[in-house]
Parts: structure tokens; sequence; C-alpha cells
């Protein structure tokens, strides 16, 4: 049943929370606001981290692992609502390992994600990623560090599927 509810987390990418912030915000738009391609991409710039190098000296463009646990749950959400801001991009991140068999994304294989919770943990995403761990897998629930490309892709039926096409898994 895990495992069920773990997929749909993953195919619609986002559970929604049960509780509702009573924080209210209010804005005012300017009247020479950006194009709404650029607004994106300014709030991309806004809210990412500033790049840092991964340990064979690869920039990575979007540390989710340095984010605290609100800004890095929008961040994956908006990764699944605007994936081509963020394709081609390297991005780390850190979660909680499961795999699933079965995946129409691994043409019937095993597919493996990180799962990432917000900081109440009311709700979760995960992004799929790619690696040949060479048998040697970590534990369903092992905190796990993933470091690789973004990748957009299509599957049959014209359906988009994103994920992270891992250079390294830290157990």
């Amino acid at each position: 049943m895990k495992k069920i509810i773990v997929l749909i987390s993953i195919c619609f990418s986002l559970i929604s929370c049960k509780e509702k912030s009573t924080v209210e915000t209010s804005f005012a738009i300017p009247e020479n606001a950006l194009p709404i391609e650029e607004q994106a991409v300014a709030q991309n710039e806004a809210t990412s981290v500033k790049s840092t190098t991964a340990s064979d000296g690869t920039k990575i463009d979007y540390d989710l692992s340095e984010m605290n646990s609100n800004m890095v749950y929008s961040q994956v959400f908006n990764m699944m609502v605007e994936p081509e801001i963020y394709d081609d991009k390297v991005v780390k991140m850190r979660g909680n390992f499961v795999a699933y068999e079965n995946s129409p994304t691994a043409n019937g294989g095993t597919s493996y994600a990180v799962i990432i919770s917000d900081a109440l943990a009311c709700c979760q995403q995960g992004i799929e990623f790619k690696y040949d761990f060479e048998g040697k897998l970590p534990k369903e629930g092992d905190v796990i560090t993933v470091t690789g490309v973004y990748v957009t892709a299509m599957l049959p039926g014209d359906v988009v599927f994103n994920y992270v096409k891992a250079d390294s898994v830290e157990m």
C-alpha cells in the first residue's frame, strides 16, 4: 500500500496538505511588471541558493540540500510545474530513498526516487532519478543525497516525464 501511495505522489507530484496556512500575504503588482516567462526566470533566480560546486568540480545550479524544508518543497513543486526552467540544470537534492517495481517510467522495471517533505511532513513530493547502483541499493527510507542533471522526457501518449540523471548518490 505504501508503494502505491508513493507512486501516486511521484506521478502527480503533490499531495494536498491537511493543514491550511493562516498567514495572509498581499503585494502590489507594479505597473511595469515583467512578462510571465521573465517573471518565472526572475523567481527561479531569486529562490535558488548560490551555486555551489560538487566534489568533482561540477557546478550545481540548484542545491536543494541547502534549503530549508519549506523552500525545498516549494522549489520541487516549481520543478514539476515549470520543468523547462530546470531542464539540463545540475541539481543536488536530499531526502528519503524509495524504490518501486513495475514502473511505467522504467519500462516495467524498478524506479528510484527521493521523497521530500515540507516542514510539517504533511506534504510530500518525489523526484525520480536514474542511477546504476551496481547492486548496492540503499534501504527503503534511508536518507540519501542525489546530484545530477534534471531531464524532461516524453512518455507514450505525450506525457511529460521529469527525472534526474544522477551522477552520484551519497548514502
